[in-house]
């Protein structure tokens, strides 16, 4: 066999790939159009077995179109023989393994046109074990980071929870980071099983692309809304320090995120988010059914890829105009800040400052009562956020005078 491989007749065997994977059907090309017509057969042995001719070893061959990947990858020209074959995986069953590559026409049951090749075949289930340890490596590592950058003592579910990796500056679960972060993973393993199963990177179809994208957008607008919207504002948050009310960084209790956060907002179910979240996990599904084999050229129908981008716009519009706990506070906050103001300036007379607060009490009734009326709001509306209630004599204006 490998004598009659090195004849003139023999057209080189082509192949887009370092490692050949065991368990699949993969193409071979031979470029070569002058031996077309018949039957093709195909082998794969080591060197200490001598190949011998069986009809079991029957291969597919059909031309090559323009859109197949060899001519794609300008390995082949059209016209010329794509041969696939099915290799088994007794052929390399613990290790990638070196093994000769024969395809040959028979003429009165004697091998002709013999096309020989070594090729490096790699085992199926060491592949997929080796992959899957790497991305559970991977995503300790991920769990780890947000563990020391988080500084919150996790243990069990807790610490490998994507909702709680993923969850918002709110402490909520964050929809579009949970998008991001479950694409990634899945193209990430699906890269790592392609590179130990062929040998090269695969590359990545536009889809995928886009769908990285919607998700990538959508989680940094989330986080500019969040950011934006988060926070109170210095001057009220000084205030609010001077007055005793928290002496914490946030004014917000800790939380955890629950898996109810992804399709709800505002404490309830929102029908765009549960939708975002039904047609994540069917394209992330047939991702990693579909797309194995298939990175490269992996599409999806353009409706569902809009009704993905559609539901991205749909959740950032909502959080913009969706009222907000830290913003409400902080408007409150806002409006008794005003009151005091209003209160200090009608007690506090030119030259003639009242010695005591009861005596600027009676001096501005009506701005007393105004002020009072908004501290007792904000200090409900306080509650209700941190989960503390300010005692009475915190309620109290400040006339801003020394002893």
């Amino acid at each position: 066999m490998r004598k009659l491989s090195a004849s003139a007749n023999s057209p080189a065997i082509v192949y887009n790939a370092k490692f050949v994977p065991a368990g699949e059907t993969v193409d071979f090309g031979l470029s070569d159009t002058a031996n077309a017509e018949g039957f093709y057969f195909a082998i794969l042995t080591d060197d200490s077995k001598t190949p011998r001719d069986d009809s079991r070893h029957r291969a597919q061959v059909r031309k090559a179109g323009p859109n197949d990947d060899l001519v794609v990858k300008q390995l082949l020209s059209p016209g010329e023989r794509i041969v696939s074959l099915y290799v088994r995986t007794d052929v390399a069953p613990w290790w990638w393994s070196k093994r000769n590559l024969y395809i040959y026409q028979c003429s009165d049951r004697r091998p002709v046109n013999v096309s020989y090749a070594p090729v490096y075949i790699s085992p199926q289930g060491v592949s997929w074990a080796a992959a899957i340890v790497m991305v559970v490596c991977v995503y300790w590592l991920v769990s780890r980071a947000f563990a020391f950058v988080s500084k919150k003592k996790l243990s069990g579910w807790d610490a490998v929870n994507p909702i709680q990796i993923t969850a918002g500056q709110d402490r909520r679960g964050s929809l579009s980071s949970f998008q991001i972060f479950f694409f990634t993973m899945i193209v990430f393993s699906m890269l790592l099983v392609v590179l130990l199963r062929t040998g090269i990177l695969s590359d990545l179809s536009t889809t995928i692309l886009e769908l990285i994208g919607i998700s990538g957008i959508g989680a940094a607008a989330a986080k500019g809304t969040d950011s934006s919207k988060g926070n109170l504002s210095p001057a009220n948050l000084t205030w609010l320090h001077n007055k005793g009310w928290y002496d914490s960084p946030s004014v917000t209790p800790p939380r955890e995120p629950t898996f109810y956060d992804l399709i709800s907002s505002d404490d309830a179910f929102d029908v765009y988010r549960f939708q975002s979240l039904v047609f994540t996990v069917a394209v992330g599904v047939a991702l990693l059914i579909g797309g194995l084999t298939q990175l490269a050229s992996f599409t999806i129908p353009q409706n569902i890829l809009g009704i993905l981008g559609l539901s991205q716009i749909v959740y950032i519009a909502g959080k913009l105009v969706s009222p907000n706990d830290a913003a409400r506070l902080d408007a409150a906050v806002t409006e008794l800040r005003e009151a005091e103001a209003k209160f200090r300036k009608s007690a506090l007379t030119p030259g003639n400052p009242p010695p005591d607060l009861q005596s600027a009490i009676r001096q501005a009734p009506t701005e007393y009562g105004d002020y009072r009326e908004k501290a007792t709001g904000a200090a409900k509306l306080f509650e209700q956020i941190a989960g503390r209630s300010p005692e009475d004599g915190r309620l109290a204006p400040s006339l801003g005078i020394g002893p």
